[in-house]
C-alpha cells in the first residue's frame, strides 16, 4: 500500500530564485554571450541551451527573428536568461548598445547564413549580426553559427555563404547529421565552442 512517505523525492538543494542556475563551471565567468535564434524547428531546444551557457558562467541575451517565435516562446526565453528578450529595435538600438564577447547564431538558418553573407540586415537578429560583424573585425568579439536545415538545402550557395562568412574570421559549428539533415549539436558541445572561441590560440 502506498505511504505519502513513498513521494519524498530527492530535490537537491533550493536555489536562490526560480531562475538561478547551480554553476557547472566558471568557464564563461564574466562573460556575456548573445543567443541569436532563428526560425528552425531547433529553435525550441534554446532556452535549455540558454541555462546550460549560464551554468558556466556567461550571461545571455537573447535576441529572436518573427519566424524563431513560431517553435519557442518569448516567457520561455525571458526565464531561461533573466533578460528581455530582444525581437525589434528601436531607440534603444539594441543591435550597439548591448555588445557581447561572442554572438552565437543558433540555429542558423539557410536564410539568415545568406543574409549575414551578402549584408542584409532587415530584422533585430541580421542587424545585431551585421555590427557583430564589425566588431569582430576590430577583434572585440567572436562569431558563431550553428546552421541546421534539411540535407536538400546544403546546396553550393549556402557552402559558398559559408565560406565567406569563414574567411570573415567565424566560426563555422559542424552540425550532427542524421536523417538526411544537418541538425544542432547537443548543448555541451555548443557551450564548449564558446568556451574555446574566447580561448587564446595555442601556439
Amino acid at each position: 500500500m502506498a505511504h505519502p512517505d513513498d513521494f519524498r523525492w530527492p530535490l537537491g538543494d533550493l536555489l536562490e530564485g526560480d531562475r538561478a542556475v547551480a554553476h557547472s563551471s566558471q568557464a564563461l565567468a564574466g562573460r556575456r554571450v548573445a543567443l541569436l535564434i532563428t526560425g528552425g524547428i531547433a529553435a525550441f531546444r534554446t532556452p535549455a541551451l540558454v541555462r546550460e551557457l549560464r551554468r558556466a558562467g556567461a550571461e545571455v541575451q537573447t535576441y529572436a527573428t518573427p519566424a524563431a517565435l513560431q517553435f519557442v516562446t518569448r516567457d520561455a526565453l525571458e526565464w531561461a536568461s533573466t533578460l528581455p528578450l530582444i525581437t525589434q529595435l528601436d531607440a534603444h538600438a539594441q543591435h550597439v548598445e548591448h555588445t557581447a564577447d561572442v554572438y552565437l547564431v543558433a540555429p542558423a538558418t539557410y536564410s539568415t547564413i545568406s543574409k549575414a553573407a551578402v549584408g542584409i540586415a532587415d530584422n533585430a537578429v541580421t542587424t545585431t549580426l551585421a555590427s557583430a560583424l564589425g566588431l569582430q573585425e576590430q577583434g572585440r568579439c567572436r562569431v558563431l553559427f550553428a546552421p541546421t536545415m534539411h540535407g536538400s538545402m546544403v546546396n553550393r550557395i549556402l557552402r559558398e555563404h559559408l565560406a565567406k562568412l569563414a574567411e570573415l574570421g567565424c566560426r563555422v559549428i559542424p552540425p550532427l547529421g542524421r536523417d538526411g539533415k544537418a541538425l544542432l549539436p547537443d548543448d555541451p558541445t555548443l557551450v564548449a565552442e564558446v568556451v574555446a572561441a574566447l580561448s587564446p590560440a595555442v601556439a
